[in-house]
């Protein structure tokens, strides 16, 4: 979307003096003032059309917070900026809960502290369910792929691999996903958390469309 936004420039023209005589006192000088011309200039002004709507964060329940910061945090660099202990009563459908679902609420950044943002929620009264090993990942409608874009996956991947409970699927591999302004590169790898969320970890090799 493009506006126009008008600019206006006065141009005053002061030119000689007009000496004007005083009936009852010395001269008095003013300043013969030309009339103010009004010069328009348009200038073409980009406006970004932005959704009005962000996807803020990805919360991920996981079953023991620590070994998910292992990997999060530790090996994927990611930045701890929340921490707490919360209580959720209304959580009605936790079936053997003690009712106050007390829990541990991690927030971690990685370049933003609004967008992009993960969270690991771990609940403390832990049931049966809550401590039952996960499925294993099988793409199938209901998973999730967290993509993580790094710029060193020569180093943030053996990290990551190495961390508590993690399963890789596959090491870095190129693939190429077609566009219209070419093939777009990308070394590619896939893991499975300690929780069973897949893992996508990557680094862009070249994109013809930047």
């Amino acid at each position: 979307m493009k506006s126009s936004i008008i600019a206006a420039f006065a141009a005053l023209s002061l030119t000689g003096c007009i000496v004007i005589e005083g009936a009852d006192g010395p001269p008095r000088y003013e300043r013969d003032v030309a009339p103010v011309e009004t010069v328009e200039v348009e200038v073409e002004a980009e406006i970004a059309d932005l959704n009005p709507l962000d996807l803020r964060r990805t919360t991920l329940v996981v079953r023991d917070i620590e070994k998910s910061l292992a990997l999060y945090r530790d090996a994927l660099g990611m930045t701890v900026e929340y921490d707490q202990e919360l209580t959720s009563p209304g959580l009605a459908m936790r079936y053997g809960a003690d009712g106050q679902n007390r829990s541990r609420l991690v927030l971690l950044k990685a370049n933003d502290s609004f967008i992009g943002m993960l969270g690991l929620w771990q609940f403390l009264d832990q049931t049966e369910q809550d401590l039952a090993e996960p499925d294993a990942a099988d793409f199938t409608p209901g998973e999730i792929v967290l993509l993580f874009n790094s710029k060193t996956l020569d180093v943030t991947f053996p990290a990551a691999a190495a961390a508590p409970g993690v399963t890789t699927i596959g090491e870095p591999k190129e693939r190429r996903y077609p566009s219209p302004a070419g093939d777009i590169v990308v070394m590619v790898s896939m893991l499975v958390d300690n929780d069973g969320h897949t893992i996508e970890l990557n680094q862009i090799v070249s994109d013809p469309r930047q």
